[in-house]
């Protein structure tokens, strides 16, 4: 019986194992009422749990007056609403590392946007959304499938 369901774990683990997204996207951000954009850029590994919902952790740059760069886990669900271009919602949280360790922070992003399909496995991704300090974000990217 132990045998068994060793043989099943290892077969359930490979089977979630096989499919990866690499995602990243770069663009500006700005304090809410004042447009002054610095760049920021991320890439994240995100496991597909299916072709709706991915999770995974990734790092980043945030270019504004003290920078810092993100590291956090994001959370993606695409909406089931289109073919082609399909709606989605991102979270990510996490800490936002700089120079002195104990400026850090907790970092975190809310937003939406369209993943606009380029072929089986590819996407352009774009963005906008809220994040840490009173700010917001507008994102492109390219998402790629394993």
């Amino acid at each position: 019986m132990k045998r068994l369901l060793l043989v099943c774990l290892v077969f359930a683990s490979l089977a979630v194992a096989r499919t990866y997204s690499l995602v990243g996207m770069v663009g500006p951000t700005s304090k809410i009422g004042n447009w002054d954009p610095s760049v920021a850029w991320n890439v994240h590994l995100l496991w597909n749990i299916d072709q709706m919902v991915m999770l995974g952790p990734g790092v980043g740059y945030e270019g504004e007056s003290h920078s810092y760069m993100p590291v956090t886990g994001k959370l993606m669900v695409r909406l089931p609403i289109g073919r082609q271009a399909l709606p989605y919602l991102d979270g990510e949280l996490g800490a936002g590392v700089r120079d002195v360790l104990s400026e850090s922070f907790l970092a975190w992003k809310c937003g939406a946007g369209v993943d606009q399909k380029l072929g089986d496995r590819s996407s352009i991704l774009l963005g906008s959304g809220f994040q840490n300090h009173h700010r917001y974000y507008i994102r492109a990217g390219l998402l790629v499938e394993f």
